[in-house]
């Protein structure tokens, strides 16, 4: 109601002159439109107000919070990280094999692909999760980024974390846990820090938060995208004499068949419980949706958990033209 006067208002200062009228006229419309445009989205247990005069997405007005069961959960916009939803977002927590969206930014910005791994004698015990790499195994740093990724080998996160050892240890992966936490340090995720390549040892942890900076950051990498996007995959040794079939564990992008599914990463411990980072791209807009600690104890649950986020994102959050 308040809007129109002062819109007609600067508009006849303008016309004749008052230049400095108009200026504080539009000031004021300026601070109005802002008051009236802001957009308060309850999540649970928290509020993030979102100014839509802004070129920022905003969330639809009247929109009802998303209801997501599980302990702590974010959802971001992944090219501005405006965030739409929260649920203890900052809290210390385990992330199991979500640990593996780092570790595999560092060996991408640390190694060549086509670096040849030889697979230590420590690797191979890092179960449940492996792709069954052989001790002493010639593999790339390429295939063994798709075994980390695509079904989440913590064999392979362990013999490209060794593989940073400057001393030649076949076994010692600390370096490369160094540079990961180092990276974290330098993205500001300030609720992170890790102790094993693969997410195996709990004492390490992050946050919904931190995980949604180091995906968004990830995501920019074509070759980590285009790998976490992949649903079969079969990774070789260098003389194409052993053969790991490769299935994606994120079920957005293979059983789910989500919508513009593009990853990222799963992950479970006991502690952890279930895990994923997933992400999807509609019209040209990405969302990331966190989802850490289900109640459920279900295989399916985190992804479960992360579709019901994704689709209330894709239903309620309105981009600019």
């Amino acid at each position: 109601m308040i809007a129109k006067p002062l819109i007609i208002l600067s508009l006849i200062c303008n016309l004749i002159g008052f230049n400095m009228s108009a200026a504080k006229t539009d000031q004021k419309l300026a601070d109005y439109s802002a008051r009236e445009n802001s957009v308060a989205v309850s999540a649970s247990d928290t509020t993030i107000k979102i100014p839509a005069i802004l070129d920022l997405p905003t969330i639809k007005i009247g929109s009802k919070s998303p209801s997501i069961l599980t302990k702590e959960y974010i959802l971001v916009d992944g090219d501005k990280g405006t965030v739409f939803a929260k649920k203890n977002s900052t809290t210390h927590v385990p992330i199991a094999s979500t640990t593996k969206i780092m570790s595999s930014i560092i060996a991408l910005e640390n190694y060549q692909l086509s670096d040849v791994v030889t697979v230590s004698a420590k690797a191979p015990q890092q179960i449940p999760t492996v792709v069954n790499l052989r001790v002493g195994e010639k593999i790339t740093v390429s295939e063994l980024l798709h075994c980390m990724l695509i079904q989440s080998g913590n064999d392979s996160a362990y013999a490209v974390g060794a593989f940073m050892d400057p001393s030649g240890s076949d076994s010692d992966y600390q370096p490369f846990v160094d540079k990961m936490n180092a990276k974290a340090k330098e993205l500001g995720m300030t609720n992170t820090h890790y102790m094993d390549p693969a997410g195996l040892n709990d004492s390490g942890y992050s946050s919904a938060t931190d995980l949604a900076t180091i995906t968004r950051y990830a995501l920019q990498n074509p070759t980590f995208r285009n790998i976490v996007d992949t649903q079969n995959y079969v990774a070789t040794n260098t003389t194409k004499t052993i053969f790991h079939p490769l299935v994606n564990s994120n079920r957005l992008v293979t059983t789910y068949q989500y919508p513009g599914a593009i990853g990222v990463k799963t992950g479970f411990t006991d502690a952890a419980s279930h895990c994923l980072v997933g992400a999807a791209t509609q019209n040209y807009r990405t969302l990331i949706a966190i989802i850490l600690g289900t109640y459920s104890n279900t295989a399916s649950a985190s992804a479960d958990e992360a579709r019901k986020l994704l689709d209330w994102g894709f239903t309620n959050v309105v981009w600019p033209s």
